[in-house]
């Protein structure tokens, strides 16, 4: 059946032995009822990288609070993930938020079956900049891939070179205004300054401490203007 409401016709029949379509029946009841029958949920397997977590070969280290890492063995940090209308990106068809990113770049997500188009792929993270796919996807299939891998797949190829060759997200939008400033160094200082400690939107690194580890990542984006790319 395809998805979508259904008419389904039930026949009960008490005391007819010999059963049939157009045959007689004694004390029997017909009754209509409407199905809902809807698909499976499709998947999107999802690869990207995170600048402040990168730690080289294809890996990322996992962000720390001020116990250690923060999530369970294998796990990086935690994205969100949103599909954008083809025609007008402001539109949100669908978002996902705390997904469990793995340290090896990749995650899988559930979409409803019922998204059947194509769509621009948003990722976000808490201080990274927010990084869009280069087209719409089409999401016809019950099975997407999608890796951030090179330039090329990042709208306005918004996208770092790591020392090894590989490519991230561009890390240090901590007030995520979409941009890398004077806006994301403040509270960098003023935490650093503080010796505060945790998993917080300061800590770029995700070490677990706000430091010039931190600073860094900030200062070195802010001097090439790093800023988040849309349709």
């Amino acid at each position: 059946a395809l998805s979508g409401t259904t008419r389904m016709r039930v026949r009960e029949v008490y005391s007819e032995p010999n059963i049939s379509p157009c045959g007689d029946f004694y004390f029997g009841e017909t009754e209509d009822y409407n199905v809902n029958i809807t698909g499976s949920d499709k998947t999107l397997n999802l690869a990207v990288y995170l600048e402040g977590l990168y730690s080289g070969s294809g890996s990322m280290s996992r962000a720390n609070d001020d116990m250690g890492p923060k999530y369970a063995a294998g796990i990086a940090d935690q994205i969100s993930v949103e599909l954008h209308n083809q025609a007008d990106y402001s539109i949100i068809e669908y978002s996902v938020s705390n997904v469990n990113l793995g340290t090896n770049g990749q995650v899988s997500i559930p979409v409803p079956s019922g998204l059947s188009g194509s769509y621009y792929l948003t990722v976000k993270h808490r201080n990274s900049i927010e990084t869009t796919s280069a087209s719409p996807i089409s999401f016809a299939s019950p099975l997407m891939n999608y890796e951030f891998d090179v330039p090329a797949k990042a709208y306005g190829n918004n996208m770092l070179l790591m020392i090894d060759g590989y490519y991230t997200i561009f890390g240090g939008d901590v007030n995520q205004d979409g941009y890398i400033d004077t806006g994301d160094m403040t509270p960098v200082d003023n935490d650093g300054a503080a010796f505060q400690t945790g998993y917080l939107p300061t800590d770029c690194n995700g070490d677990g401490f706000v430091d010039t580890g931190d600073m860094t990542i900030i200062d070195n984006n802010g001097a090439t203007f790093v800023g988040t790319i849309t349709p």
